[in-house]
């Protein structure tokens, strides 16, 4: 189960999100939500200074938003070269007026070769669908954060706008950008502990009745576990390599990840997972078999892997084996 950091934006469009929760750490750089490389000071000098002007809180934030989504394209070589005007008209549409499927397989016809990719016919449709795309993806974050009505639509275009024709409203101002996303970061982190309240209490409920049962036993930290199987042999050190097999679910009994499932053990190092199975796994010894009763705040806590079923603050349950130390 690979850590995940706090709060996210999932912005960058059609990125890879695999089901194999032992995977390395790069499925998760989509943590904090704040500027990166070409909204730093550095880089914003090789930009036009924008004209658009911000006049408070709420445009500049938008303004950013829209920054951040133009990103993907302007760093790809390939979407750079696509018409801006197109792109733009597509981003600028009302989401929910085009048929999402055909966007994403124009899309894909556009990247499949480097003959398409030549294709006018193809890179008009692309750059139109790739536009609504944005938008798209951008709004379904946005309304699942329940943060929609923070942004201010005509500041987000013109944040993609200027990112696409390599314009910028900031300049020399980093700290000031960083604060801004810093103090969106707070209000997600607000509304997502309001949100999902009933969760979280859902699992301080389930930890109270379970340490109660017979053959659980609990951490310092809250981690509460049984032991199924004892093994035999040296524990696991914080930065080992281990072969286990595993299945975790949720406390209503939903399977959210099983290496069983996908006929092959799953190795990864014990610094590259969640908090709950870097301790955890350092109690068993190979061939043991243990369940953990994870707490929200050593999992994932409001951040899970988007696609699952594991919700903001939920309480996870995982069966293991520790097959093998490498």
């Amino acid at each position: 189960m690979i850590r995940s950091s706090a709060f996210f934006i999932l912005l960058v469009l059609f990125s890879c999100d695999e089901n194999d929760a032992t995977n390395s750490k790069k499925g998760n750089s989509n943590a904090n939500f704040r500027t990166n490389e070409i909204s730093s000071s550095k880089l914003a000098d090789n930009f036009n200074l924008s004209e658009v002007e911000l006049l408070n809180g709420k445009d500049s934030i938008s303004y950013l938003i829209g920054f951040e989504i133009s990103k993907p394209i302007y760093s790809n070589p390939e979407l750079r070269t696509l018409d801006q005007t197109i792109l733009y008209q597509g981003f600028e549409e009302e989401t929910g007026t085009y048929n999402l499927v055909e966007c994403q397989n124009n899309f894909q016809a556009f990247m499949a070769s480097p003959g398409t990719i030549k294709d006018p016919d193809f890179a008009e449709k692309c750059a139109l669908s790739l536009g609504r795309l944005s938008m798209d993806n951008y709004e379904k974050n946005m309304k699942q954060l329940g943060v929609i009505d923070l942004f201010n639509r005509k500041m987000i275009c013109n944040g993609f706008k200027d990112g696409l024709s390599s314009n910028y409203a900031f300049r020399d101002d980093e700290k000031s950008v960083q604060l801004l996303f810093s103090k969106l970061d707070q209000v997600i982190a607000q509304r997502q502990q309001m949100k999902y309240a009933s969760i979280k209490q859902e699992g301080l409920n389930f930890l109270a009745k379970n340490r109660n049962k017979t053959g659980v036993q609990e951490t310092v930290s809250g981690i509460q576990y049984k032991v199924l199987r004892k093994g035999k042999g040296d524990h696991p050190k914080p930065t080992s390599r281990v072969k286990v097999h595993y299945k975790g679910s949720v406390i209503s009994g939903e399977v959210f990840d099983s290496s069983y499932d996908r006929g092959e053990p799953a190795i990864f190092g014990l610094n590259q997972v969640i908090r709950g199975w870097t301790e955890g796994i350092q109690l068993m010894r190979p061939g043991s078999k243990f369940i953990f009763y994870i707490p929200e705040e050593l999992a994932y806590g409001a951040n899970p892997r988007p696609g699952t079923v594991i919700k903001p603050y939920s309480l996870l349950i995982f069966e293991v084996e520790l097959l093998e130390i490498l």
